[in-house]
């Protein structure tokens, strides 16, 4: 598990292998080329520490150490918790790489958490976000997903 940097390296890894039970990503990047254009650090970061590469001039780099564009090689269940109001790495980096694993049909799950930015930091919403990622190793790790299933029950569609 990992959040912001984390979160992308914890994505990227699980496009890497088939090791890991289950894994979650916090506020992670899963496109370097929309977080570039969007993102806190974005484009002035790139600049910097990719030596003037830009996704015009660089599509290779942008898109091979992407997670997002690896998708389909996730087996693992992984979990995406994102505040809301991120203004570090923005929600969508989590959303997109959610759908991708959905329409993959992988096991995937997405908690946003409302009015919170790259930290969560609401008392009540910090010990729901820990007890999210508590409940989901549970599942995957101890094959008991009543703890999960009593945060955030079933939908009947």
């Amino acid at each position: 598990m990992g959040a912001s940097y984390g979160g992308f390296m914890t994505m990227t890894l699980q496009t890497k292998t088939d090791i890991f039970a289950a894994a979650m990503s916090h506020a992670g990047i899963s496109d370097i080329t929309s977080y570039w254009g969007e993102g806190y650090w974005g484009y002035s970061y790139s600049a910097l520490a990719s030596a003037n590469s830009y996704p015009w001039n660089a599509r290779d780099m942008y898109t091979l150490q992407s997670p997002l564009f690896h998708a389909d090689k996730v087996n693992t269940p992984i979990l995406f918790l994102h505040g809301v109001a991120d203004t570090n790495v923005p929600v969508g980096e989590s959303i997109q790489m959610f759908t991708a694993l959905k329409l993959l049909g992988r096991p995937t799950e997405f908690v946003q958490v409302e009015g919170e930015d790259h930290h969560i930091l609401e008392y009540d919403k910090r010990i729901r976000w820990n007890n999210t990622i508590y409940a989901w190793f549970a599942k995957w790790l101890k094959d008991q997903p009543e703890w999960r299933d009593a945060l955030y029950p079933p939908k009947n569609l």
